[in-house]
């Protein structure tokens, strides 16, 4: 133990950072990209259609009704999906016709619909993983059994807390940090970088990693609650926590019997805008449609508010009348729920989601300036005592070119195997992934083939390469360019296209002050020989 409480607080910091940063780079940025989850998985079904006109809620709904009506007018119940928002880019419409027996569940279809015409049309797609395997990655990681990747990265994500609380008591001078940078100093830069990632975005950094926790303790500490919820006949130690949802989401209607129409779904807008304000509906459910104990369920927009899942309308679906406001609650729905609906952020608008964005960017360059800090404050002393650095510092090197620039290079290889598989490949999918992570493994051992500065030169130039490049590969092999989709108000996918070439240009620049700064150290050295 060092001499001193933040003395041990500082070593405490520096040791966790260093033992489990290379995952928690990894969990961070493909958890960041999960923020842009429907924007990734829109640019990777080019495939589908895009409507740059929005038609108004209401026309939506009246087309839907009016199709479902023609060809599910006897189904057990039906779906509504109006286009509106990311989470809903087309109208589509899913109904479950009744069971053929008891005991059995009802097929289920679905279709979408021209938002104009309300006609439906084939909007396939390629096989992908798209953004929601990313988001997926930042906690199920790959290759491995759910649970096993779960419980790995629960004991990180433990670590990490740990890690910011020690980091913060061994920051004595934290304010300060906030508000200072000094650029071209060398290992003062680095530590000034790291401060100010750190402290700038840490109530989020303290937060994000708090709720993160809360999605599988009952993976991960299993014992507590089995405890302090004794198991009860037929109850797991979950619903017993959380009671399982008692509101209209669990709650069956047995059709009556009797044949009876749908009241006209547009009347019910009126009472939704009462209650959200205009146009915050994003889907209906009607079920029993056709009979007269038919109910009418309408739903908004997620980010109406944090809580997941969230509240809605019940209304009788013969006579229009509201029944009742509810939400499908939770025992510790206002402290459980919100803090997951924080963590996930659905809720959360434009400029929110790009604040999310902004602080999970910079979660990710605290990891990956800390481990680099590590290695680079060891090296130093070594080189002042002339020492050359050892075997352990040297894998620390490789570790962090193949995770702080390998991750991203891996990325950009996932969305270059999207577009350059073909489209029938039947097991496309998978091999997106695959392409993902052969490429990190190559990354993992470029540094072992060359000098390790000229690896890091090398693979930015890559990685800029790599990303910068994906508009370009996206015109090549679509019709949803930066041509065309400039032009249409696609601005999904050509936000996509002009953010890579963006990044692209950001490591671009990376590269070329690295090479220009080993280049200016090398002629240094030459001189000193030379005098």
């Amino acid at each position: 133990m060092k001499e001193g409480f933040r003395q041990s607080m500082a070593w405490l910091h520096t040791w966790l950072g260093l033992t489990v940063g290379w995952v928690l780079f990894y969990v961070y940025l493909t958890g960041t990209l999960g923020y842009l989850d429907k924007e990734i998985d829109y640019w990777m079904t080019p495939d589908k259609q895009f409507f740059a006109e929005h038609p108004p809620l209401r026309q939506q709904l009246s087309l839907a009704q009016q199709r479902l009506t023609a060809i599910a007018a006897t189904a057990q119940s039906w779906n509504i999906q109006l286009q509106g928002g990311r989470e809903a880019p087309w109208l589509e419409i899913r109904w479950t016709d009744k069971p053929t027996a008891p005991g059995q569940r009802g097929t289920s279809q679905q279709e979408t619909l021209h938002p104009q015409t309300g006609t439906p049309f084939d909007n396939s797609a390629r096989a992908t993983g798209g953004g929601q395997l990313l988001y997926r990655m930042h906690y199920s990681l790959a290759y491995m059994p759910l649970n096993t990747a779960i419980l790995i990265v629960m004991i990180c994500t433990v670590i990490m807390f740990t890690g910011m609380i020690s980091g913060i008591i061994a920051h004595k001078n934290i304010f300060k940090d906030f508000f200072t940078f000094r650029p071209g100093k060398g290992q003062r830069s680095w530590l000034d970088a790291h401060n100010l990632l750190s402290v700038t975005s840490l109530p989020f950094h303290l937060v994000v990693t708090y709720s993160g926790l809360l999605f599988f303790v009952f993976i991960f500490v299993p014992t507590v609650p089995k405890i302090v919820f004794q198991d009860k006949p037929g109850l797991t130690v979950q619903q017993q926590v959380y009671q399982g949802p008692v509101g209209v989401g669990a709650t069956t209607f047995p059709p009556a019997g009797t044949p009876a129409a749908v009241v006209e779904l547009t009347t019910l807008m009126d009472e939704a805008d009462k209650h959200w304000g205009n146009d915050k509906v994003t889907s209906v459910e009607v079920r029993n449609p056709g009979d007269s104990n038919a109910k009418v369920i309408l739903r908004p927009l997620p980010n109406v508010s944090v809580v997941i899942p969230t509240n809605g309308l019940l209304f009788n679906g013969v006579t229009g009348e509201l029944l009742e406001d509810f939400i499908d609650p939770y025992a510790f729905g206002p402290t459980d729920q919100v803090t997951k609906g924080i963590h996930r952020g659905v809720f959360a608008g434009p400029f929110l989601r790009a604040l999310y964005m902004f602080m999970g960017i910079a979660g990710t360059a605290m990891i990956g300036s800390g481990l680099l800090l590590w290695s680079n404050k060891r090296k130093t002393k070594l080189l002042a005592r002339d020492q050359t650095p050892h075997i352990g510092i040297t894998l620390v090197d490789v570790l962090n070119l193949g995770t702080i620039v390998g991750l991203p290079i891996a990325i950009a290889a996932y969305f270059w195997a999207n577009r350059l598989l073909p489209a029938s490949f039947a097991t496309r999918a998978a091999w997106e992934v695959h392409a993902m992570y052969l490429t990190l493994v190559a990354c993992f051992l470029y540094p072992l083939l060359r000098p390790l500065p000229k690896a890091w030169v090398e693979l930015l130039w890559i990685a800029a390469a790599a990303i910068a490049l994906l508009p370009v590969v996206n015109a090549m092999t679509t019709d949803r360019h930066l041509g065309v989709s400039l032009a249409q108000g696609d601005w999904v996918m050509a936000g996509f296209d002009l953010v890579a070439l963006a990044t692209g240009i950001v490591f671009a620049v990376f590269a070329w002050r690295m090479q220009h700064r080993q280049a200016a150290l090398s002629q240094n050295s030459i001189n000193q020989v030379s005098d």
